[in-house]
C-alpha cells in the first residue's frame, strides 16, 4: 500500500510571488477517507497538484520542504511511475483527455501505464460496466454533458489502479444521483481494495458516514490543519423553489425541439422567460441543458420558433442575435479572449450594452465583493477554478445581454463566494431587466435567489413549484 507525505512544504509559483502553501505538514493515512475543504483560490488545487507531481515539474517553485511517495521525492519519479502509484482527477474534466472517444481514453491511459493489452481490454470492459458507461464507450468525448465528461474522467482515473486517488472537484457538474452513486463507488473501494482517497469539494452534503478525515486550509497561516469530523453536521438545507413568473417578457420559444443524431432531446415545447428574474434549468446529466442552450444562441439546428421582441430569431442576422443572447460557458477558460483578469473586465466594459450602469465605481464594488481584487494581474488561465468562475460571470455580467444564460456557473465555488456571485447575478438582472437562467446541479445556497426552476425531463420541459 503506497504511503504519501508532505514535509514542511513551502510553495509559491513565482521567486517573487506570494507564499501558497506555507511549512504545510500532512501524511493521509493509507487505505483512509479524506475530505479538503477551504475557500475557492486557498490552495487546495495546488496541494493536489504538489501531491501528485505535477508541481514544481509544471509550474511554480518548492523552497522548502519535500513530497514523498513510498520515502522517495515524488518529482524524481518517471511519469508513468508516479501514475501507477498516484492518480489525479483535474478540476476540469476535458484538460485530462487527449483522445477522441471514451473508450480510446480508456485505452490511452492503460497504455500509458504499460499494461499488456489483454490486461487493457478486460479493465476497459470491467470500468464501461462499473460506472455504467457500456452505451457510452463510442462515443465522442466533446459532444458528452459535463456531468458525462466528469464521469468518464473519473472511471479513467480509477481505471489506472493506483493506491492513492486525489480527486479535484469531482462532482461539480455532476447530478445528485450521480453524485451519491460514484461517493458509494468510492467509499466501496477505500474499504474493499484499501485505496486511499482524497477530495477537494465546497459542498459538504453526504460526507459525515463517509470521511476518516477532515482537512481544511487556514488561508491566514496558508497551512493544512486536521479538523474534527462534526464540521459535516453544519451542512445548510436546501430552500424550496415556489415558481412565480413575472408577466412581461421578450424572449421565448414556440414549438421548440431538437435532437443530437437520432436522440430526441425536446418534444416541441414553449415558453416566454419573464424579464427582471433569474430561473433555473435542472435535471439530469445528459438530458440535453447544454444544447437547450445552444439552441438559443443559434449553435445547433433545431425545430420550431425562437423569438425575441416577436421577431422570428431566423429574421435577425447572427452578429445581432449575440449581442441579444449572452452565454456563459461551462468551461471557464472557453470564454476568456484577454491574458489577464484585468484586461477581461476592461473588454468587457468597452463592449457592454449598458456602460452607463456599469461605471468604474461599480465595477471596482463587484471586484472587491467577489474577492478579485489580489488577482487582476494575473493570468486568466493561471487563477484557481473558482476565481476563473467568478471572472467569467462578472464580465458577462458587464457585456449585459438582454438574454444572459449561464451553464454551471457555480461549480467550484465555495459556499460564501456563491453567495457573493448569486446576489450580483440577481441584482443585475433585477436593476437591467434582463431575462436570466441558470443550469445548476448546486442547489444549496442557490434557491433562495431564484424565481422560478424549469425542469428538464423525459424530453419536456416542466415548470416547478408553480
Amino acid at each position: 500500500m503506497a504511503t504519501l507525505s508532505i514535509s514542511n512544504l513551502t510553495f509559491s509559483y513565482a521567486k517573487t510571488g506570494s507564499t501558497i502553501l506555507n511549512k504545510v505538514n500532512i501524511a493521509p493515512e493509507p487505505g483512509s477517507f479524506n475530505l479538503l475543504i477551504g475557500p475557492s483560490g486557498s490552495g487546495k488545487s495546488t496541494l493536489f497538484k504538489l501531491m501528485a507531481g505535477l508541481y514544481p515539474e509544471y509550474g511554480g517553485e518548492i523552497t522548502s520542504g519535500t513530497v514523498k511517495l513510498n520515502g522517495q521525492e515524488v518529482s524524481t519519479l518517471v511519469p508513468y511511475e508516479r501514475a501507477r502509484h498516484v492518480a489525479m482527477l483535474f478540476q476540469n474534466p476535458s484538460r485530462q483527455f487527449a483522445m477522441r472517444t471514451v473508450k480510446e481514453q480508456l485505452i490511452f491511459a492503460l497504455e500509458n501505464l504499460q499494461f499488456k493489452t489483454q490486461t487493457i481490454t478486460e479493465l476497459v470492459t470491467a470500468t464501461l460496466k462499473q460506472f455504467g458507461l457500456e452505451s457510452f464507450k463510442n462515443r465522442q468525448l466533446l459532444t458528452l454533458s459535463g456531468g458525462e465528461q466528469q464521469r468518464v474522467a473519473l472511471a479513467t482515473v480509477i481505471a489506472m489502479g493506483s493506491d492513492i486517488i486525489l480527486l479535484d472537484e469531482p462532482f461539480a457538474n455532476v447530478d445528485q444521483n450521480g453524485r451519491q452513486t460514484l461517493l458509494g463507488d468510492l467509499k466501496k473501494m477505500q474499504l474493499t481494495q484499501g485505496k486511499t482517497i482524497f477530495i477537494s469539494d465546497h459542498d459538504l452534503t453526504g460526507y459525515l458516514q463517509l470521511v476518516d478525515h477532515l482537512y481544511e486550509v487556514d488561508t491566514v497561516e496558508k497551512k493544512i490543519n486536521e479538523i474534527n469530523r462534526e464540521r459535516l453536521n453544519s451542512v445548510i438545507q436546501e430552500s424550496p423553489v415556489h415558481s412565480s413568473l413575472g408577466k412581461t417578457s421578450l424572449f421565448g420559444w414556440h414549438e421548440l425541439s431538437f435532437k443530437v443524431g437520432s436522440r430526441i432531446l425536446l418534444t416541441p415545447h414553449s415558453f416566454e422567460l419573464p424579464q427582471s428574474q433569474v430561473g433555473l434549468l435542472s435535471g439530469a446529466n445528459g438530458v440535453g441543458k447544454s444544447t437547450l442552450f445552444a439552441a438559443f444562441s443559434h449553435q445547433i439546428n433545431y425545430q420550431g420558433k425562437i423569438s425575441y421582441k416577436n421577431k422570428g430569431s431566423e429574421r435577425i442576422r447572427i452578429k445581432k442575435w449575440a449581442r441579444i443572447v449572452g452565454v456563459v460557458f461551462q468551461n471557464s477558460t472557453d470564454q476568456f479572449i484577454k491574458l489577464t483578469a484585468q484586461d477581461e473586465i476592461t473588454l468587457s466594459r468597452q463592449n457592454s450594452l449598458h456602460p452607463e450602469y456599469w461605471t468604474e465605481q461599480r465595477i471596482s464594488a463587484a471586484i472587491n465583493h467577489l474577492h478579485l481584487s489580489d488577482v487582476l494581474d494575473h493570468i486568466c488561465y493561471q487563477l484557481s477554478g473558482g476565481q476563473q468562475k467568478k471572472l467569467q460571470v462578472l464580465s458577462m455580467l458587464i457585456m449585459s445581454h438582454p438574454v444572459l444564460l449561464l451553464d454551471e456557473p457555480l461549480a467550484g465555488l465555495d459556499a460564501v463566494s456563491l453567495k457573493n456571485v448569486m446576489q450580483l447575478i440577481k441584482q443585475t438582472v433585477i436593476d437591467l431587466n434582463l431575462s436570466s437562467l441558470i443550469i445548476s446541479h448546486q442547489r444549496i445556497g442557490v434557491t433562495e435567489f431564484v424565481d422560478y426552476e424549469l425542469s428538464l425531463t423525459d424530453r419536456t420541459l416542466i415548470l416547478k413549484g408553480g
